[in-house]
């Protein structure tokens, strides 16, 4: 399958359709891992899916890729493929930051956790470090330092949903990164935001306490 087939399958999902239950072609399906995970690093950087498709249609096949609910995709992320292909693409994960998360949630940050403003693609921005596969407990030293740069990275913008992600993720690996606690309380220090509500949920989340 081309890649723009397996892009085409993988967001046109019709209005109303839930991207646990809809099925996708056997060809879809029999990609190899390697080349699947070739298709998502370009997806991520693939101008059209923005003209192509709906916030909707985006939300919901980003869902897809990273959450397990939705299909095996997130393995691809800790175990089938090579260590480094594997860093190589936790490290691309800045670009759904860039190109899809800062994007297309613009919904208002004020009640933490409780917008349904931007559907699918917020749900998945805000859960993200929550419902995507990798966690310190399965990953190398080489793929938690890829998935800390990547959420320090975010921390350098000034968009409040991407930063609620990082920060979110952020504190979930608090207690077992100590580094994460670290890039937490040097960004308080000097935010990005002057959404007070972002920063109190980052010095939240410096404790490990994160919801």
């Amino acid at each position: 399958m081309k890649y723009e087939r397996w892009r085409d399958e993988l967001f046109e999902l019709p209005p109303g359709s839930d991207p646990v239950m809809h099925e996708r072609s056997e060809s879809f399906y029999d990609v190899s891992a390697e080349i699947a995970f070739d298709y998502v690093d370009q997806m991520l950087v693939d101008p059209e899916v923005h003209v192509l498709f709906t916030k909707d249609q985006l939300g919901k096949g980003i869902n897809t890729v990273y959450s397990n609910c939705c299909s095996n995709l997130p393995f691809l992320y800790t175990s089938d493929c090579s260590e480094d292909r594997r860093i190589v693409g936790i490290r691309n994960l800045s670009n759904l930051y860039q190109n899809f998360f800062n994007r297309h949630c613009t919904g208002r940050v004020t009640d933490i956790g409780n917008s349904r403003d931007d559907g699918p693609m917020g749900f998945i921005c805000y859960m993200f470090w929550d419902v995507f596969v990798l966690y310190p407990g399965n990953a190398t030293s080489g793929m938690v330092d890829a998935a800390i740069d990547v959420m320090r990275l975010v921390l350098q913008t000034n968009h409040d949903n991407s930063l609620v992600s990082a920060i979110h993720g952020l504190g979930h690996w608090a207690s077992t990164v100590p580094e994460a606690v670290s890039i937490l309380k040097h960004w308080c220090q000097k935010p990005t935001t002057q959404n007070q509500s972002v920063v109190q949920y980052a010095r939240a989340a410096t404790s490990g306490m994160i919801h």
